[in-house]
């Protein structure tokens, strides 16, 4: 807007005023509305010349109209806020919140989704065993030449979601009307001398009342929902990323609870752990442990060579239970103590935590420190692990009759030379780096006495399931798993005869839904176990008798099968990675298992 236009319209305007024409919207001067409306005199002159058309007509119309118009919005804004104000309640819903999620999906499920006017489309990223409950005939339509599954045509028939986009939405739910307001705010994070600025969305609940009761019961209704759809999955979080780690942790995925059956263990372990589980999450154990004195925590060191099945018990526990499971690496390279604390402190009240493969995050004491702890002992304390002679004893034992003597002068002076001298070369060792078999204090990550407040410190969380895995249990420092921080060892074997035969008979099982590849289902023509129909009759009646018989067979084939492994040699991972190649045909899989078991045997040997 150019100011002096606004000048010498202001003083024509004077001029005008103060003669006797009155001042209306039909004959302001040119001045005015040029300054205004930049360029508003040649229009005018050229449709008045053209068209005959005055132009000052109109613009007494959208004055008013425009000035109408803009009050209107601001009095309907400023009534809806004084209204929400007052009459209504809200319910707020942040977006790092994994509600915010599973209302959104709630949302686009509702009717108000496909009639809202502007919607916003979201990618379906559906789990692998998600995929099942899909429309058959949009799987035939991806399948390619000679059978092949295509990906990339199945993916592009699945339609995205559909969700109300920012902005003000209603709803109704049992009678009652809702609104929900989907905005972004900006939030400012730092980290460190850094300031950076990111937006999170925020979903906004209202309900007519001065009460949020009645949202509140919708946001139960919304997580009954939730949990009504994943009843039988097991939820996995992770920590956040780092910038979001404030956070606490992040859902990685859900997956289908895996049965306890699936897992093998002997079944005398199984029932210890799920017992000593169970007694531990009775709603009535925090008193009976708060009413002794015993920290209310419990934990388990899962130990056995790679593969037996120490993760997957986990997760099965996770399934009985209806826990989440919540899996922490100590090996990531950003994760600090801070950040453990932070993730610990934000644990759910019951849960599993998941520390895997602890062996191989080098968690031991500092070699130096326990260096000067035992030359700073007194010297009469110590014991003699030498004969009369000055020959070493066998296994390091104190000799007898060996005495103890006072601390003389000399012996302190060395002590002390020798404590500066360790000190010196642990202090060289921190500005030049860490040396193999020294733990480092300085170093990144976790250390073992970071570890060890957290599980147990003074202020450690109460409630949760640890749990610890590791392939080589000698490895661990003994502070980690002395009774205490683990109350139950358990060892993960080879698998023996018994286990084999479980594993072909799950694999091969003819009582699952759907075949892998093609397999006919049970009562087909051709089972997947190798039987055929046998007689005739009644329907109902010889598919059962079908049933039982390709069971029979079943069992017999998983009995040649366990005869031809050997006991204790073989991993159930190893196992199962042999019969995962051969899951179409058990037959094949008998005849073949004696030359794979002599293929791998010399690397067993």
């Amino acid at each position: 807007m150019d100011f002096r236009h606004l000048r010498s319209a202001t003083r024509n305007v004077y001029d005008v005023t103060n003669a006797t024409e009155p001042l209306d919207l039909q004959n302001l001067p040119a001045s005015i509305l040029e300054a205004i409306f930049p360029g508003y005199a040649i229009i005018s002159r050229f449709l008045l010349q053209v068209l005959g058309f005055d132009i000052s007509n109109l613009v007494s119309i959208a004055i008013p109209a425009f000035a109408i118009v803009t009050a209107s919005r601001y009095l309907w804004r400023w009534a809806g806020a004084f209204l929400a104000k007052a009459f209504m309640a809200s319910v707020f819903v942040n977006e790092d919140d994994d509600l915010h999620e599973t209302c959104m999906e709630w949302i686009a499920a509702q009717r108000m989704s496909q009639r809202a006017k502007s919607v916003k489309a979201v990618t379906q990223r559906s789990n692998s065993w998600e995929e099942a409950n899909l429309d058959e005939d949009v799987v035939n339509m991806a399948m390619g030449p000679g059978g092949l599954f295509n990906f990339g045509k199945w993916a592009a028939n699945v339609p995205p979601r559909y969700e109300p986009y920012y902005g003000m939405h209603y709803f109704r739910y049992n009678g009652r009307l809702f609104f929900f307001d989907r905005s972004r705010h900006s939030n400012a994070t730092i980290s460190g001398s850094n300031i950076r600025a990111n937006e999170e969305e925020l979903l906004e609940i209202k309900c007519l009342g001065r009460s949020t009761k009645p949202a509140r019961q919708l946001l139960e209704h919304i997580k009954t929902w939730s949990l009504e759809k994943e009843s039988a999955m097991t939820v996995i979080r992770r920590p956040a990323l780092r910038e979001m780690r404030r956070h606490g942790w992040a859902k990685a995925s859900s997956r289908p609870s895996r049965p306890m059956s699936t897992v093998v263990l002997d079944s005398g372990q199984k029932d210890a752990i799920i017992a000593d589980i169970n007694e531990y999450l009775h709603p009535l154990a925090p008193r009976w442990y708060a009413s002794r004195g015993i920290p209310y925590r419990r934990g388990y060191l899962f130990h056995g060579p790679p593969g037996t099945g120490k993760t997957s018990l986990s997760f099965a526990l996770a399934g009985v239970f209806g826990l989440e499971i919540y899996v922490i690496s100590l090996l990531e390279p950003t994760l600090t103590e801070a950040d453990l604390n932070l993730l610990f402190n934000n644990l759910p009240r019951r849960c599993i935590v998941l520390l895997e493969d602890v062996d191989t995050a080098g968690l031991v004491r500092n070699k130096t420190e326990a260096l000067l702890e035992e030359e700073a002992a007194p010297t009469h304390q110590k014991k003699s692990t030498t004969d009369e002679n000055g020959n070493p004893l066998p296994n390091g034992v104190p000799d007898p009759s060996a005495t103890e003597e006072a601390p003389n002068n000399a012996s302190i002076t060395a002590m002390t030379d020798l404590t500066r001298a360790l000190r010196a070369s642990s202090q060289r060792q921190r500005q030049s780096g860490p040396v193999l078999g020294f733990n480092d204090p300085l170093k990144q990550g976790i250390s073992l006495s970071g570890l060890l407040n957290v599980i147990d410190g003074v202020a450690s969380h109460e409630g949760r399931v640890l749990v610890m895995t590791s392939n080589f249990p000698e490895k661990l420092d003994p502070a980690l798993v002395r009774p205490g921080r683990v109350d139950m060892k358990v060892e993960f074997g080879h698998a023996g005869r018994e286990q084999a035969r479980e594993l072909f008979e799950r694999m091969f099982d003819g009582a699952d839904e759907y075949a892998v590849g093609g397999a006919s289902r049970p009562g087909s023509p051709k089972s997947p176990t190798g039987g055929f129909p046998r007689g005739e009759g009644d329907h109902n009646e010889g598919m059962a008798v079908e049933a039982e018989l390709a069971k029979e067979e079943l069992r017999g084939l998983a009995r040649r099968f366990s005869e031809q492994v050997p006991d204790k040699r073989f991993t159930p991972a190893e196992i199962q990675g042999f019969l995962l190649t051969r899951r179409k045909d058990p037959v094949k899989a008998v005849e073949e298992v004696e030359g794979w078991v002599n293929q791998l045997m010399p690397s067993k040997e």
